[in-house]
C-alpha cells in the first residue's frame, strides 16, 4: 500500500477493539488458524506462548513479552497455542468504522497506511524490555474499553499514545529492538540486563563477556557487529542515563551520583558526563530541576 506522510504529532488514534485473547492457550503445537488479511492497525502484547505467527508469509516465533506490530495490506497467520492483549486502532480517527460492530474478520475497508519515522521503525515483533509495565498499559486500555465512564474516549486515546510511543522507543533501543533472527537476541539481553543491575559498579569487558559466555576478543567483535556501539559505548551510555536521572530527580551530591554510577573519580565522572550530555553535571541540574524557595 501507498503510505502518506504524518507527523506523530497529529495521530489521535481510537480503540476499534480491545480483547484478551485467552482460548489460543487450549490448542496444541502447531495448530495454524486460517491466514486473515489485515485491515486496520493491530497491537499485540503476548502473555504466553509456544507458538509463532505468520506476517506477510514470514514466521516469527513469538515469546511471552513480545509485541506484534501489523499495519493495514499485511497478511497473518496465528501458529497456536499463545495467549495476548490486542488492541486494534483507527491511527487519525477518520475510518468512521463503528467500534461497537467491528470484526477484524469481516471484509472491509482498509485503514489508510501512513508513514512516520516513529511508526516506521516499528517491526513486527519486538520484545518489551518492560514487561508488566506494558502488561498494564494493555490492561488498562481493555478495561477503559469494555466499561467506558464519563471521558473515557479521551483516556483511551492517551493510553493509546503511549503504548505507540513506548513500542517506538523499544525500536531504538539497543537490545529492545534485536529482531527474533539474532543469533545474540537472548545472550545480549542478559548483558544489558547486567550492566542495568551493576550500574554503581567498574564494569569491565572481561565481566559482560562471562556474562556471554564467550571471549572477550569474540564478544567485543559481536557486540559491537549486532548493536552498533563497542560495549564501553553501551555502559557509559548506560551510565550516563542513570546519572541524568539522579541529578533530575533527587538531592544527591554530584560525588554521590558519581559514586551510584561507578565513578571513584568526580573529576572524572564530571568529564564523561559533560562529553556525553554537553554541559556539566550542575549546570544540568539546574536546567532540569526546579529550585525551592526557602522560608
Amino acid at each position: 500500500m501507498q503510505g502518506v506522510p504524518i507527523a506523530f504529532s497529529q495521530i489521535i488514534p481510537r480503540v476499534l477493539k480491545a480483547y484478551y485473547y485467552l482460548d489460543g492457550k487450549k490448542y496444541g503445537k502447531r495448530h495454524e488458524l486460517r491466514e486473515r488479511t489485515i485491515y486496520d492497525y493491530e497491537i499485540e502484547l503476548i502473555t504466553y506462548s509456544a507458538g509463532g505467527m505468520y506476517i506477510d508469509k514470514v514466521y516469527y516465533p513469538v515469546a511471552k513479552g513480545d509485541i506484534i506490530f501489523r499495519k493495514p495490506g499485511q497478511t497473518t497467520k496465528a501458529v497456536l497455542p499463545y495467549t495476548c492483549y490486542a488492541v486494534i486502532l483507527d491511527i487519525m480517527d477518520n475510518t468512521g468504522k463503528d467500534s461497537a460492530t467491528y470484526d477484524f474478520n469481516r471484509p472491509q475497508a482498509y485503514q489508510q497506511f501512513y508513514t512516520c519515522p516513529a511508526l516506521d521503525r516499528i517491526p513486527p515483533v519486538i520484545k518489551a524490555t518492560a514487561f508488566e509495565q506494558y502488561s498494564v498499559l494493555f490492561d488498562a486500555i481493555l478495561k477503559e474499553y469494555i466499561n467506558p465512564g464519563p471521558e473515557s474516549e479521551t483516556l483511551l486515546k492517551g493510553y493509546c499514545l503511549e503504548l505507540l510511543c513506548r513500542i517506538s522507543r523499544e525500536a531504538i533501543r539497543p537490545v529492545g529492538g534485536l529482531g527474533d533472527g539474532s543469533a545474540y537476541r537472548t545472550v545480549l539481553r542478559h548483558v544489558a540486563e547486567y550492566v542495568e543491575q551493576n550500574i554503581s559498579k567498574k564494569i569491565l569487558l572481561k565481566d559482560l563477556a562471562a556474562v556471554a559466555g564467550m571471549s572477550p576478543n569474540y564478544f567485543h567483535r559481536v557486540f559491537t557487529k549486532t548493536m552498533g556501539m563497542t560495549p564501553n559505548a553501551f555502559i557509559i551510555s548506560k551510565k550516563m542515563n542513570k546519572a541524568r536521572e539522579l541529578l533530575a530527580t533527587t538531592c544527591d551530591t554530584i560525588a554521590d551520583i558519581s559514586l551510584k554510577c561507578g565513578f571513584d573519580n568526580v573529576a572524572y565522572f564530571s568529564y564523561v558526563f559533560r562529553r556525553y550530555s554537553g554541559i556539566t553535571p550542575s549546570a544540568f541540574r539546574v536546567a532540569y530541576t526546579y529550585p525551592v524557595e526557602q522560608e
